[in-house]
Formats: C-alpha cells, structure tokens, sequence
C-alpha cells in the first residue's frame, strides 16, 4: 500500500516522512523531525510520530491521499504557511505577544479618527427573568460538545499543543470550522477556493485576524463556562486579542483618514476592510453579552460608510438610479475581482446589521449615514440570502418600513392628524401587498425546488422573516394610541405556524421575526408555543444563536403587558425596562 517518493534519478523511495508524503512534498528526511514538518509544525508521521491509524486502515494510497484526515492536513499545513507569511513577525515576536492592562483600558474607546468619537455609556444590566430553559440551554455547544472543531479528526495533526502559533492556527481554524457556518449559515466554504478566499481575506490585516481570532477565544473558553446571559467566553486571552485589533484597527483608520480619494475602488477597498474588523468587534459583543458594545461598534461603521459617501469623487457615482459610491464600484469591479466578492459580503454584513438595529430601535436612534443601501436590495446587486437566508426583497420591505415609521415621527408635529394617518394607510397598504405577493409566490415555491437543499432552507426562512415584517407594519405604523387588544394576531399566528413547522437548525436564522411576533402574542396559550420553539430546538442539540436573547425580551414584554393592561407596548419598552439592548441577529 505504502507509495514510493520519486528520487532525482526517477526511482522511488520509501524514506520519506508519510506526512510530506501526504502533501506530495520533498522531505530532508531529518531524524526524529523533518524540516518541512517542523516548520509547520505538523506531526512527522513514521519519523517523530507513529503512523495514524487512518493511514495504516486504509487499502490503497488513493484512499490515504483522499481521505479527510488527510485533507485537514494538507489545510492545516497551508494555513500555518500563510500566517507565518502575511501575519507572523519573522522577529521581535515577544513586541506583540502580550499587552498590559493600561494598554487594554486605553485602546478599549471608540475608535477616535475622522469624527469616530461616539461616547460610549454602558448600562447596568437588571437581573432578566429567569427561565429554567435558558439557565440550561445558553450554551447550546457545552451540551453536544462532540459537535466541535477540536474534538475532530484535525486534533490528531499537531504534536505540540503548547506552541503560540499552533495555537494561532486552532483558533483561525475554529473560526473557519465553527463561528462561520454559526454566523453565516447559507454562505458556505465548501471548495478550497472557498476556504482560500476566506483565508486570504482574514491574515489580510492585523486588525481582522486578531478580531478573528478573539471570537474563536470567546467561543472555545465558553465551553468551560456555566450557562450565562453575559460575560459568556470572556477570558484574558480574549481581551488581549480584543484590545491588540482595536490597537491595529485605530492605526489602519488613521491611515484611511488621511488617504487620498482617487482612485476611488482602493479608497473603498481601504474603506471596506476597516469595516470587516468593526463587523468582527461587534460580533464579538453580540456573542458575549445579552447587550454588549454592539452599537458603539455599529455607529462607528456607519462613519466609515459616510466617510467614503462623502469624501470619494462625486464624478465616480453611478448613473442613472445609482446614486452611491460604494455601489458604483462594486459594479465596476470585475466578476472575478477577489475585492469584489469581499465587497459584496462586507457591505451585506453591513446591511444585515443595520437593518436589524434601524428596525428594533426606530432610525431616530442613529444619526443618519450617507451610504444608503436600499437600491443595491432592489437590483439584487447584494444578496443577503446567500449570507444569512432572507431574500434581499423582504430586507428592503423592511428598510421602507423603518423609513416609514421615521416619516411618521417628523410629520406628526408638521402635518394634520388626519393627513398623516391618510398617507401612512396608503403607504402601509402598498407594502403590505408587497409582502402579500411575495409571501405567495414563497408558498408555491417550494414546489420548484430540492426539499433537502438551501433553496427550501431560503424559502422557509425568508417566509418567516416576511410575516415578521408583517408585523412590525402593524405595529410600528398604527395609531400610538391604540389598544394591544385591538392588534390583529392573525399575522402573529402565522408566523407562529411557520416557526414551529421550520427544521430546529434553521431556528438561530429567524430571531428577529421570532422576537418581534413573539412579543405581540397576547395569549397565554400563544407565549407557551413561543417558549416551545427555543425548548424544542434545544432539545433536539441545535444551535439557538441569539434567540435565547429574544425570548428573555419577549418574556419581559408580556410581564409589562400584564401589569400594566393591554396598551401598546413591544420589544423597546421591554428591553428598555430591562436595561438592555439587544441586537436581534
């Protein structure tokens, strides 16, 4: 079975190590380690290590060279190369391994340049309602641990787990194998040129590879935590990470700051990934903590949008409809440009965000920012469901509604009563068959597509998020005096129905429509078949994502409703009396 190496004259060796042998490269054949192994710091197998047993079990060398062991190693191997290359320090290693605790408070502020100097107050979180479910359910993974990076068959590969830079790679590869598909389940990595974009994209930048690789620290150390709604995964190493990519992250802006506009695709390439390292610091809070630093982080990325909007070339927007510079330059950039596919996911990780904080908190809570998204929804030149599942129309409906909602509010001192009520109802009507029409065609969509495949996944996910929709219209946008009794629950039920006929894995994908139907239910009967969405999927070992974060404000929204009577009060009023707010992704 054993496969030969070729010697300089054409003939065959059996001297090499097998794991270079695996890689098809050449060995030096060094005792008791190679040198290819040892720069990589890879398991010298029949040298310094014993062959593993899924070398010596299988029949044929196709098989070896085939199998996934073998794979993960040739992985293991190239993403080690690539960090020792583009991140790694060839010298002065010890200059970046450790910050103090002065350096942590100092870099720990909003980021201060070009007028990133929101400041930041942090709340006093109340002690949330307490649930037998979530004390034994937060932390979906300590219950099926098995489920892990660590515990598969990569875990063989390295000899020496006390070794800084493998432990680098762990956490890079933890992030690739684990927080990517939790984060962004419908955008897979299933070809190496996947994985290789993705890779390429994360040792880009200090910033982002540090901001990496604290999530993946904030995720492993909260395997070995009690369940808790804050602090989850914190530990000194993910601060260290955490305060090292904010240190990098305000050096790259001040470099950005000072960048010149032209030509515009590397401004808003620059611009982009400084939004990729803010994208990664929020996810980090969400992760961690039932509210967190979220929105300091967010409105710092919308001062990164208005900066490139405002600052680039006004010659360079687009014609026609096409009003951004952002937009304009992704449709410059060419199919096969690497930037552009880095583009479209930094600006739609952008557009999720948003679109989740504008429509739980109302766009009044944010100053307004100059890069305005929805035309790139509505031409479907970004694509949200291959991201995060729901169809980019229904975010736009969304988007409207926000809008909508924030017309509303300055009208209501400028206009007459009964003038604003009469353009909210027909504008409320328009979107209203909009997602009518769309929720139809979903329905009958299934009937054209693989019931096992993403696209049925899209569809069910993209029907619950349109009856969220639904939702928010109705409530946002009817009369603020209105009684909670005369709310119709025919769309909260629907959305119901639709959330408890979804697969438990697709769950953590609807926790915003979950959230804001979930707090309109006005029965008791209603709430106890909320409760048993998150109950079923914890059962059955699924990840909830944040969707334990919905049901503790939906559970605070129905005790207010029952002290205070049927008024009108949501998720705002309910995370307001809790002290906290949660970004609903």
């Amino acid at each position: 079975m054993q496969q030969q190496e070729r010697r300089p004259d054409g003939t065959r060796t059996r001297t090499g190590c097998i794991t270079c042998r695996v890689r098809k490269k050449k060995c030096d054949e060094q005792r008791p380690s190679c040198q290819a192994c040892r720069s990589r710091q890879l398991a010298c197998y029949g040298f310094n290590a014993p062959p593993p047993v899924w070398y010596t079990s299988k029949t044929s060398w196709e098989e070896v060279r085939n199998s996934d062991e073998a794979k993960s190693l040739r992985t293991v191997a190239e993403t080690r190369y690539k960090i020792s290359r583009r991140v790694v320090p060839k010298t002065d290693s010890a200059k970046t391994s450790t910050l103090s605790a002065e350096d942590f408070a100092d870099c720990h502020q909003p980021c201060r340049s070009f007028h990133l100097r929101a400041r930041f107050l942090p709340h006093d979180l109340r002690t949330s309602p307490s649930s037998p479910l979530l004390k034994a359910g937060v932390n979906i993974w300590q219950l099926q641990p098995e489920s892990i990076w660590w515990d598969s068959k990569i875990k063989s590969l390295v000899p020496d787990p006390g070794s800084s830079s493998h432990e680098e790679t762990r956490l890079l590869m933890l992030f690739l194998d684990v927080i990517h598909p939790i984060t962004h389940t419908f955008y897979k990595l299933s070809s190496s040129r996947d994985r290789g974009w993705m890779l390429d994209r994360l040792v880009s930048k200090p910033s982002l590879y540090s901001s990496a690789l604290s999530i993946s620290a904030c995720f492993d150390h909260s395997l070995t935590q009690p369940p808790s709604i804050n602090d989850i995964g914190i530990c000194s190493k993910v601060r260290t990470l955490q305060s090292k990519a904010i240190c990098d992250l305000r050096m790259e802006i001040d470099k950005f700051a000072a960048m010149e506009s032209t030509p515009v695709e590397d401004f808003v390439w620059a611009g982009a990934q400084i939004l990729d390292v803010i994208i990664h610091l929020q996810t980090l809070e969400i992760f961690s903590m039932l509210q967190g630093h979220w929105e300091m982080h967010h409105r710092a990325a919308r001062k990164i949008l208005n900066h490139i909007e405002i600052c680039a070339p006004a010659g360079r927007r687009g014609s026609k409809r096409e009003a951004s510079v952002i937009g304009a330059t992704l449709s410059s950039l060419l199919p096969d440009d690497p930037r552009r596919r880095s583009l479209e996911f930094s600006i739609c990780n952008f557009t999720w965000m948003d679109i989740l904080a504008t429509s739980t908190f109302g766009a009044q809570s944010f100053d307004s920012c100059a890069f305005d998204y929805l035309e790139l929804l509505q031409s479907e030149a970004i694509k949200p469901q291959n991201i995060m599942g729901c169809q980019g129309w229904i975010m736009a409906v969304i988007a409207k509604i926000v809008r909508l909602e924030q017309w509303k509010i300055v009208q209501e001192g400028q206009m007459h009563g009964a003038d604003i009520n009469a353009e909210l109802a027909r504008q409320s009507d328009q979107i209203s068959d909009e997602l009518n029409d769309g929720i139809d065609k979903l329905e009958r969509g299934h009937q054209h597509v693989d019931a096992a495949g993403a696209e049925e996944d899209i569809r069910q996910v993209s029907i619950i998020w349109a009856y969220g929709a639904h939702v928010l219209r109705q409530f946002v946008l009817s009369d603020a005096q209105s009684d909670e009794s005369a709310m119709d629950q025919t769309l909260v039920n629907a959305c119901l129905q639709k959330l408890e006929a979804v697969p438990t894995r697709l769950v953590m994908r609807t926790t915003w429509p979950f959230t804001i139907a979930g707090s309109m239910a006005s029965s008791e009967h209603q709430q106890a078949r909320f409760r048993w969405v998150l109950g079923k999927t914890m059962q059955e070992a699924q990840p909830p994502g944040i969707s334990w974060k919905g049901l503790i404000i939906m559970e605070e929204c129905w005790r207010l409703r029952r002290i205070h009577g049927q008024i009108k009060i949501g998720w705002k009023e309910a995370m307001e009396s809790l002290g906290a707010r949660a970004i609903l992704t």
